[in-house]
Protein backbone atom coordinates (compact mmCIF):
# COMPACT_ATOMS: atom_id res chain seq x y z
CA UNK A 1 0.00 0.00 0.00
CA UNK A 2 2.89 2.42 1.01
CA UNK A 3 5.11 1.89 -2.80
CA UNK A 4 1.50 2.18 -4.34
CA UNK A 5 0.61 5.86 -2.77
CA UNK A 6 4.65 6.74 -3.27
CA UNK A 7 3.85 6.00 -6.91
CA UNK A 8 1.02 8.31 -6.79
CA UNK A 9 2.85 10.75 -5.14
CA UNK A 10 5.92 10.59 -7.77
CA UNK A 11 3.00 10.84 -10.55
CA UNK A 12 1.34 14.08 -9.04
CA UNK A 13 4.73 15.69 -8.97
CA UNK A 14 4.73 15.90 -12.64
CA UNK A 15 2.84 19.19 -14.15
CA UNK A 16 -0.72 18.66 -13.97
CA UNK A 17 -1.36 19.62 -17.48
CA UNK A 18 0.86 16.72 -18.83
CA UNK A 19 -1.33 14.29 -16.25
CA UNK A 20 -4.34 15.14 -17.92
CA UNK A 21 -8.12 15.61 -16.18
CA UNK A 22 -9.12 12.16 -16.82
CA UNK A 23 -5.94 10.55 -15.37
CA UNK A 24 -6.10 12.81 -11.81
CA UNK A 25 -9.60 12.18 -11.60
CA UNK A 26 -9.64 8.25 -11.69
CA UNK A 27 -6.53 9.00 -9.22
CA UNK A 28 -9.09 10.69 -6.83
CA UNK A 29 -11.78 8.05 -6.93
CA UNK A 30 -8.92 5.12 -6.70
CA UNK A 31 -7.33 6.78 -3.31
CA UNK A 32 -10.94 7.12 -2.07
CA UNK A 33 -11.67 3.71 -2.52
CA UNK A 34 -7.76 2.47 -1.15
CA UNK A 35 -8.87 4.58 1.65
CA UNK A 36 -12.10 2.74 2.24
CA UNK A 37 -10.80 -0.88 1.62
CA UNK A 38 -8.21 -0.49 3.61
CA UNK A 39 -9.70 0.87 6.72
CA UNK A 40 -12.14 -2.38 6.16
CA UNK A 41 -8.84 -4.51 6.12
CA UNK A 42 -7.43 -2.97 8.82
CA UNK A 43 -10.63 -3.44 11.07
CA UNK A 44 -11.35 -6.88 10.20
CA UNK A 45 -7.60 -7.86 10.57
CA UNK A 46 -7.21 -5.97 14.30
CA UNK A 47 -10.80 -7.69 15.32
CA UNK A 48 -8.85 -11.20 14.26
CA UNK A 49 -5.97 -10.66 15.87
CA UNK A 50 -5.23 -11.15 19.81
CA UNK A 51 -5.31 -7.84 21.57
CA UNK A 52 -1.65 -7.95 22.31
CA UNK A 53 -0.81 -8.19 18.99
CA UNK A 54 -3.24 -6.31 17.51
CA UNK A 55 -1.73 -3.12 19.78
CA UNK A 56 1.58 -3.42 18.08
CA UNK A 57 -0.23 -2.68 14.64
CA UNK A 58 -1.02 0.51 12.96
CA UNK A 59 -2.51 0.61 9.97
CA UNK A 60 -3.64 4.19 10.42
CA UNK A 61 -0.76 6.09 8.95
CA UNK A 62 -1.41 3.81 5.79
CA UNK A 63 -4.58 4.09 5.33
CA UNK A 64 -4.81 8.35 6.00
CA UNK A 65 -2.18 8.14 3.21
CA UNK A 66 -4.58 7.57 0.82
CA UNK A 67 -6.93 10.62 1.53
CA UNK A 68 -3.32 12.56 1.11
CA UNK A 69 -3.18 11.64 -2.19
CA UNK A 70 -6.75 12.36 -3.23
CA UNK A 71 -6.63 15.46 -1.69
CA UNK A 72 -3.28 16.28 -3.41
CA UNK A 73 -5.19 15.03 -6.91
CA UNK A 74 -7.79 17.46 -6.06
CA UNK A 75 -5.46 20.62 -6.07
CA UNK A 76 -3.75 19.00 -9.16
CA UNK A 77 -7.34 18.98 -10.88
CA UNK A 78 -7.92 22.31 -10.32
CA UNK A 79 -3.63 23.26 -11.64
CA UNK A 80 -5.17 21.84 -15.17
CA UNK A 81 -7.58 24.27 -14.86
CA UNK A 82 -5.03 27.20 -14.65
CA UNK A 83 -2.77 25.85 -16.26
CA UNK A 84 -4.87 26.04 -19.33
CA UNK A 85 -3.57 28.79 -22.06
CA UNK A 86 -7.24 29.92 -22.28
CA UNK A 87 -7.57 30.56 -18.19
CA UNK A 88 -3.98 32.15 -18.26
CA UNK A 89 -4.56 34.43 -21.56
CA UNK A 90 -7.62 35.60 -19.07
CA UNK A 91 -5.72 36.02 -15.88
CA UNK A 92 -2.68 38.24 -17.24
CA UNK A 93 -5.55 40.45 -18.48
CA UNK A 94 -6.97 41.50 -14.69
CA UNK A 95 -7.16 44.58 -13.98
CA UNK A 96 -6.33 46.06 -16.97
CA UNK A 97 -8.42 47.47 -19.95
CA UNK A 98 -10.59 43.83 -20.84
CA UNK A 99 -11.39 43.02 -17.29
CA UNK A 100 -12.70 46.69 -16.79
CA UNK A 101 -14.67 45.70 -19.65
CA UNK A 102 -16.14 43.24 -18.20
CA UNK A 103 -14.44 40.99 -20.21
CA UNK A 104 -12.02 38.59 -18.07
CA UNK A 105 -14.09 37.07 -15.16
CA UNK A 106 -17.40 36.30 -16.80
CA UNK A 107 -15.58 34.41 -19.85
CA UNK A 108 -13.02 32.80 -16.58
CA UNK A 109 -16.40 31.39 -14.98
CA UNK A 110 -17.80 29.74 -18.14
CA UNK A 111 -14.66 28.16 -18.63
CA UNK A 112 -14.61 27.09 -14.90
CA UNK A 113 -17.60 25.59 -15.72
CA UNK A 114 -17.06 23.60 -19.23
CA UNK A 115 -14.45 21.74 -16.65
CA UNK A 116 -16.76 21.54 -14.07
CA UNK A 117 -19.28 19.48 -16.47
CA UNK A 118 -16.42 17.11 -17.20
CA UNK A 119 -15.21 16.97 -13.52
CA UNK A 120 -18.48 16.33 -12.36
CA UNK A 121 -18.74 13.24 -14.67
CA UNK A 122 -15.43 11.23 -13.32
CA UNK A 123 -15.50 12.07 -9.35
CA UNK A 124 -17.92 11.41 -6.72
CA UNK A 125 -20.29 14.48 -5.45
CA UNK A 126 -18.32 14.90 -2.34
CA UNK A 127 -14.93 15.16 -3.84
CA UNK A 128 -16.51 17.39 -6.97
CA UNK A 129 -17.64 19.95 -3.78
CA UNK A 130 -13.94 19.58 -2.47
CA UNK A 131 -12.55 20.27 -6.33
CA UNK A 132 -14.91 23.61 -6.43
CA UNK A 133 -13.92 24.90 -3.22
CA UNK A 134 -10.21 24.61 -3.75
CA UNK A 135 -10.79 26.23 -7.68
CA UNK A 136 -12.67 29.03 -5.56
CA UNK A 137 -9.73 29.48 -3.53
CA UNK A 138 -7.44 29.55 -6.23
CA UNK A 139 -9.11 32.50 -7.61
CA UNK A 140 -9.18 34.11 -4.98
CA UNK A 141 -5.37 33.92 -4.82
CA UNK A 142 -5.02 34.50 -8.28
CA UNK A 143 -6.75 37.96 -8.33
CA UNK A 144 -5.63 39.11 -4.62
CA UNK A 145 -1.86 38.25 -6.58
CA UNK A 146 -2.48 40.30 -9.18
CA UNK A 147 -4.60 43.00 -7.41
CA UNK A 148 -1.44 43.86 -5.62
CA UNK A 149 0.89 43.22 -8.56
CA UNK A 150 -0.81 45.68 -10.74
CA UNK A 151 1.13 48.61 -12.41
CA UNK A 152 -2.02 51.07 -12.82
CA UNK A 153 -3.18 53.50 -10.17
CA UNK A 154 -6.82 52.19 -8.46
CA UNK A 155 -9.60 54.61 -9.34
CA UNK A 156 -13.76 54.37 -8.95
CA UNK A 157 -13.98 52.09 -11.75
CA UNK A 158 -11.45 49.45 -10.62
CA UNK A 159 -13.38 49.17 -7.35
CA UNK A 160 -16.79 49.14 -9.18
CA UNK A 161 -15.26 46.03 -11.05
CA UNK A 162 -14.27 44.66 -8.40
CA UNK A 163 -17.24 44.61 -6.65
CA UNK A 164 -18.71 43.24 -10.13
CA UNK A 165 -16.39 40.26 -9.62
CA UNK A 166 -17.11 39.57 -6.48
CA UNK A 167 -21.01 39.33 -7.69
CA UNK A 168 -19.83 36.97 -10.47
CA UNK A 169 -17.59 35.04 -8.74
CA UNK A 170 -20.71 34.70 -6.14
CA UNK A 171 -23.02 33.35 -8.45
CA UNK A 172 -21.29 31.25 -10.55
CA UNK A 173 -19.82 29.20 -7.52
CA UNK A 174 -23.12 28.99 -5.75
CA UNK A 175 -24.81 27.02 -8.27
CA UNK A 176 -22.18 24.16 -6.84
CA UNK A 177 -21.60 24.27 -3.09
CA UNK A 178 -23.54 26.31 -0.46
CA UNK A 179 -23.62 30.18 -0.41
CA UNK A 180 -22.01 30.06 3.06
CA UNK A 181 -18.85 28.52 1.87
CA UNK A 182 -18.90 30.93 -1.14
CA UNK A 183 -19.61 33.97 1.20
CA UNK A 184 -16.44 32.76 3.45
CA UNK A 185 -13.91 32.73 0.56
CA UNK A 186 -14.80 35.45 -1.65
CA UNK A 187 -15.36 37.97 1.46
CA UNK A 188 -11.84 38.96 1.40
CA UNK A 189 -12.37 40.46 -2.06
CA UNK A 190 -15.03 42.59 -0.46
CA UNK A 191 -12.39 43.22 2.34
CA UNK A 192 -9.70 43.89 0.08
CA UNK A 193 -11.77 46.35 -2.14
CA UNK A 194 -12.33 48.25 1.27
CA UNK A 195 -8.80 49.19 2.23
CA UNK A 196 -8.25 49.73 -1.77
CA UNK A 197 -10.57 52.39 -1.48
CA UNK A 198 -10.80 53.73 2.05
CA UNK A 199 -9.89 57.62 2.63
CA UNK A 200 -8.67 58.07 5.62
CA UNK A 201 -5.78 56.73 8.48
CA UNK A 202 -9.18 55.70 10.36
CA UNK A 203 -10.94 53.79 7.81
CA UNK A 204 -7.81 52.24 7.01
CA UNK A 205 -6.50 50.74 10.25
CA UNK A 206 -10.86 49.88 11.24
CA UNK A 207 -10.66 47.59 7.93
CA UNK A 208 -7.14 46.05 8.33
CA UNK A 209 -8.04 44.62 12.03
CA UNK A 210 -11.21 43.70 10.36
CA UNK A 211 -9.69 41.51 7.51
CA UNK A 212 -6.85 40.06 10.70
CA UNK A 213 -9.69 38.87 12.42
CA UNK A 214 -10.66 36.52 9.42
CA UNK A 215 -7.14 35.59 7.69
CA UNK A 216 -5.24 36.66 10.51
CA UNK A 217 -2.04 36.40 8.32
CA UNK A 218 -2.32 39.14 6.43
CA UNK A 219 0.75 40.86 6.12
CA UNK A 220 1.02 44.76 6.60
CA UNK A 221 2.67 44.29 3.12
CA UNK A 222 -0.92 44.12 1.62
CA UNK A 223 -1.43 47.36 3.11
CA UNK A 224 1.73 48.97 2.03
CA UNK A 225 0.88 47.33 -1.71
CA UNK A 226 -2.47 49.26 -2.00
CA UNK A 227 -1.67 52.31 -0.48
CA UNK A 228 1.14 52.65 -3.63
CA UNK A 229 -1.29 51.90 -5.51
CA UNK A 230 -3.57 55.05 -4.31
CA UNK A 231 -2.90 58.43 -6.32
CA UNK A 232 -4.27 60.88 -4.00
CA UNK A 233 -2.50 60.01 -0.57
CA UNK A 234 0.10 62.01 0.37
CA UNK A 235 3.41 60.24 0.85
CA UNK A 236 3.29 61.89 4.98
CA UNK A 237 0.12 59.67 5.31
CA UNK A 238 1.02 56.68 3.44
CA UNK A 239 3.92 55.97 5.75
CA UNK A 240 1.26 56.94 8.70
CA UNK A 241 -0.81 54.64 7.44
CA UNK A 242 1.44 51.69 6.52
CA UNK A 243 3.63 52.00 10.42
CA UNK A 244 0.18 52.01 11.99
CA UNK A 245 -1.07 49.18 10.29
CA UNK A 246 2.10 47.55 11.21
CA UNK A 247 1.93 47.92 14.55
CA UNK A 248 -1.94 46.24 14.75
CA UNK A 249 0.01 43.22 12.94
CA UNK A 250 2.56 43.39 15.07
CA UNK A 251 0.49 43.57 18.58
CA UNK A 252 -2.01 40.84 16.50
CA UNK A 253 0.73 38.12 16.80
CA UNK A 254 0.84 35.02 19.25
CA UNK A 255 4.54 34.07 20.12
CA UNK A 256 5.12 36.06 16.61
CA UNK A 257 3.48 34.27 14.72
CA UNK A 258 -0.32 34.74 13.59
CA UNK A 259 -2.89 32.83 15.87
CA UNK A 260 -3.50 30.74 12.81
CA UNK A 261 -3.29 30.65 8.90
CA UNK A 262 -6.31 31.44 6.33
CA UNK A 263 -6.16 30.12 3.27
CA UNK A 264 -5.04 32.89 1.11
CA UNK A 265 -1.93 34.67 2.20
CA UNK A 266 0.26 32.12 2.13
CA UNK A 267 -0.39 31.20 -0.98
CA UNK A 268 0.21 34.89 -2.72
CA UNK A 269 3.37 34.68 -4.98
CA UNK A 270 3.95 38.56 -4.39
CA UNK A 271 4.10 38.23 -0.26
CA UNK A 272 6.18 34.99 -0.03
CA UNK A 273 9.71 35.56 0.79
CA UNK A 274 12.45 34.19 -1.58
CA UNK A 275 14.09 31.97 0.44
CA UNK A 276 17.93 32.78 1.25
CA UNK A 277 17.03 36.05 0.44
CA UNK A 278 17.62 37.16 4.20
CA UNK A 279 21.14 35.32 3.84
CA UNK A 280 21.59 37.27 0.83
CA UNK A 281 21.01 40.67 1.69
CA UNK A 282 23.58 39.84 5.16
CA UNK A 283 26.45 38.50 3.05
Amino acid sequence: MIDFQAAEKHRLEEPASEVGLEPLCAMINNNLRCYELSTELSNSTLEALPQNYAEQVNFEDTCKGFLEVAKEAVHQTVNVIFEDPGVQELLVKLYQKDWLEGMVTEYLVATFGDYFTDVKMYIEERSFRRFVEACLEETIVVYTDHLLTQKTYIKEETIERMRLDEEVLMDFFREYISVTKVETRVKILGDLRELASAESLDSFTLIYTNILEHQPDCPPEVVEKLVALREGIPRKDAKEVVQECKEIYENSLVDGNPPKTGFIFGRVKCLLQPKGLWRKLAQ
